[in-house]
């Protein structure tokens, strides 16, 4: 069983408790009980206002902050957690320095990519702050450019000008978002999260399916999610998780990976590759990779391959991909997987 994970990322004081409280009371009330991850930085009052009356579990990284904790202290808490706690849903505050990307690079990890699936990435976005905060600006940006979900809160704080104007300048980094203005974060909880228990959809909306691919997909107004017929044109994700059958011819593997995918952000995986026996690991980076042989004490993985970047073409990449050799179920190349939520998400979250 996955665990479905709803990361709310946000600016310090733009709304992400008040949402975190509606989001939790919304899980409580269909008889879930999550586990939080907080990690607000010089607020510890908020835990408690936060959980009060509510069926949850806390948890608090060192320091009590994703943003200055290592990317390996929250790999061994998230491990952790679906190890022992076993959580029906994880709650995930990405506070400052978190980085949308970095928290799906870590959820996509070997360890954790079967166990738990990042459903939804949700932006609060200040409308009283956006541009003016200086040392936060390309931070903010990030967090309102990597979600599938973006709250424009404090709306009626700001007035209509500035939100309109706040409004345009975050659409310009993020055309596939739903995007809901509100006051006190004040968005129905079934957008997020969405009605059907853990099938949410994948649609940038909900990443019910942390297949964190992203597909378009409407809400309708019983709060369902419906795919779009499926035009290739609009498979865009920010991540795409393929497992490869077959074996992939070296020369031909490198000159894909020199010459790079649009967009890309990371690459990472296991497959099979002539000459790197057992298995191969791949590793990319910003534009430099490595592929090293499995070394004998890691236990064999089954192939996969995720992609994580901007606006990928799942189609594309796979049809590369074959031209090193590699070969594709043919779900694979329609993008169904295991939970089949692809096409309703942006982050191809599917039914």
């Amino acid at each position: 069983m996955t665990v479905p994970v709803y990361l709310v990322a946000g600016f310090l004081g733009s709304g992400k408790t008040t949402l975190m409280k509606r989001l939790l009371e919304h899980l409580n009330a269909r008889g879930e009980k999550p586990l939080v991850l907080m990690n607000e930085f010089g607020e510890s009052n908020i835990d408690n206002e936060l959980l009060e009356g509510s069926q949850a579990q806390m948890r608090e990284l060192i320091d009590g902050c994703i943003c200055c904790t290592s990317k390996t202290e929250l790999t061994k808490t998230l491990y952790d957690i679906v190890t022992n706690d076993a959580p029906s849903s994880i709650l995930m505050e990405a506070t400052g320095l978190a980085d949308p990307v970095e928290i799906l690079d870590i959820c996509t990890l070997p360890n954790l990519l079967d166990r738990i699936e990042l459903r939804t990435i949700v932006s609060v976005v200040d409308a009283t702050r956006w541009g003016k905060v200086p040392q936060a600006e390309a931070l903010m940006k990030r967090q309102a450019k990597y979600a599938d979900i973006l709250l424009l809160n404090k709306t009626d704080v700001a007035g209509d000008e500035v939100s309109d104007e706040v409004e345009k300048q975050v659409r310009a980094l993020n055309e596939r978002a739903k995007l809901h203005r509100t006051v006190r974060a004040g968005v129905d909880p079934e957008h997020v999260i969405g009605a059907e228990g853990t099938e949410v959809v994948n649609d940038g909306k909900d990443h019910s399916h942390c297949d964190h691919e992203h597909d378009h997909c409407e809400h309708s107004a019983d709060g369902h999610v419906h795919a779009h017929k499926h035009d290739h044109a609009h498979d865009h994700y920010l991540s795409v998780t393929i497992k490869p059958k077959g074996k992939a011819d070296k020369a031909r593997l490198n000159d894909f990976l020199n010459e790079g995918v649009p967009g890309l952000l990371r690459l990472k995986g296991f497959l099979q590759v002539e000459g790197v026996e057992p298995q191969a690991i791949l590793q990319w980076t910003g534009g430099h990779w490595e592929l090293i042989p499995r070394p004998e004490i890691l236990k064999p993985k089954p192939d996969v391959l995720v992609f994580i970047g901007e606006d990928l073409d799942r189609h594309a990449l796979i049809h590369k991909l074959e031209e090193t050799g590699l070969e594709f179920d043919a779900s694979e190349h329609e993008g169904h997987h295991d939970h089949d939520h692809e096409h309703a998400h942006h982050h191809h979250h599917e039914h």
